[in-house]
């Protein structure tokens, strides 16, 4: 009973840790992502993140200043998409903000050395490359954005028109010989108070110009908070879920065995370098870790002496993880997504074999730099600061909401 409960201690402690790791990756991804549903428009999103060369440079470049946990940067990309972003530009951003991130890169370097940080980055541009270039053969340009699959799909309209989000089937309102879904009851009753209206204001958000000045006023940030709530209500299940698999695995799981286990796996004559890249693949999907978690676990596989190929391919697998995959498919087309995780794969494989044949095999203990106090004070001031948004959205949106019922 006593090793139970120990067993239950070391497994919650470990999820707090996690949670606490990807706290500021988390506030900043579903920011992010609430801003951007808010302020721009279809049209605006299409253009920046358009289905060309340059949307997914735009796209993988914006992932590198914003978010570093896969959550939030999952939840960065679907409100991206379903704003008229192109999938690849999309996908760009949700792997270069989880591999290629400024923040995750500093830690990396902290602990690992700066050839770790510089392979982490090196793969990341290799798997954007492959999913891009596979999803352009795979699909026609115009099937790749929310609004052309949303016009294809007949007479139901998903996508509430007054947030975004996608609507509840308890909230269904026929009109024009089409049925719109709508995320809550607030949104259904004013449709139907003003069908007209509300179909006029969204087409005219989707032709909008970008809408960054909307920031100077209160009732934007209103918005902007109740469409961050609303995602993390949507993800919360995923969120739990992924956090505390990956905190038990974590705890309970004695990295002894588990290196031993990928040394062996290597050895295995001929195959033994191949089926250890598939292995740290796997790895990473059993265990649930999300981006920030990994950092520690990477330190201390490289200084086991795992190649660094398995090591950065490991680090890649944690956007394949089962909860995130219940993300994507709630966020992008069935065949999109499991295309989307076929290429992936295929993508993580190759840039771990070549990150060994551009960086060298063994960047283990000796290269090994800096400290876990060093990781903490990062983690500890970026999640001040976070914090510290997240409670002045908040603020404001709270004056914005007192305003208006003293007003009513």
């Amino acid at each position: 009973m006593e090793a139970i409960g120990s067993a239950l201690l070391r497994g919650f402690g470990t999820t707090a840790s996690f949670f606490w790791d990807s706290l500021y990756g988390l506030i900043f991804g579903f920011l992010i992502s609430a801003i951007a549903q808010t302020v721009f428009s279809r049209g605006a999103m299409e253009r920046a993140l358009g289905p060309n060369l340059r949307g997914v440079l735009t796209g993988a470049a914006f992932g590198i200043v914003a978010s570093a946990c896969s959550y939030g940067a999952a939840a960065a990309a679907r409100g991206f998409y379903q704003k008229g972003a192109d999938a690849r530009a999309a996908f760009a951003f949700l792997i270069s903000s989880t591999n290629m991130n400024v923040a995750i890169l500093i830690m990396f370097w902290a602990m690992l050395g700066w050839q770790f940080a510089a392979a982490e980055f090196f793969g990341g541009i290799v798997i954007i490359a492959i999913v891009t270039i596979g999803l352009s053969l795979v699909f026609r340009g115009d099937a790749l954005r929310a609004g052309d699959e949303a016009a294809a799909a007949g007479s139901t309209i998903s996508e509430c028109l007054q947030c975004g989000m996608d609507g509840e089937t308890e909230h269904a309102v026929a009109h024009d010989g089409r049925t719109y879904l709508f995320c809550g009851a607030r949104h259904e009753a004013g449709f139907r108070a003003d069908p007209a209206g509300v179909l006029a204001a969204s087409r005219a958000e989707d032709e909008a110009p970008p809408g960054l000045g909307a920031l100077r006023r209160a009732a934007t940030w209103r918005s902007v908070f109740d469409t961050l709530l609303a995602d993390v209500e949507m993800l919360r299940s995923e969120l739990v879920l992924g956090f505390v698999i990956a905190g038990f695995a974590a705890a309970l799981v004695p990295p002894a065995w588990l290196a031993g286990t990928l040394r062996a796996i290597g050895s295995v004559p001929f195959a033994g370098y191949p089926l250890l890249l598939v292995a740290g693949l796997a790895l990473a999907v059993v265990t649930f870790v999300c981006s920030m978690g990994n950092v520690p676990i990477a330190r201390f596989l490289a200084m086991a002496g795992i190649p660094l190929g398995a090591n950065t391919t490991f680090v890649y697998g944690d956007l394949l993880i089962p909860p995130l995959v219940a993300i994507y498919r709630k966020s992008f087309p069935p065949r999109l997504v499991w295309a989307f995780l076929a290429l992936f794969v295929v993508g993580a494989l190759v840039a771990g074999a070549l990150v060994d044949v551009a960086f060298g095999r063994s960047i283990g203990a000796a290269h090994v730099m800096g400290s876990m106090a060093a990781s903490n004070r990062f983690t500890l001031w970026s999640n001040v600061v976070a914090l510290a948004a997240l409670g002045a959205v908040a603020a404001v949106a709270r004056r914005r909401g007192d305003y208006e019922r003293l007003a009513a």
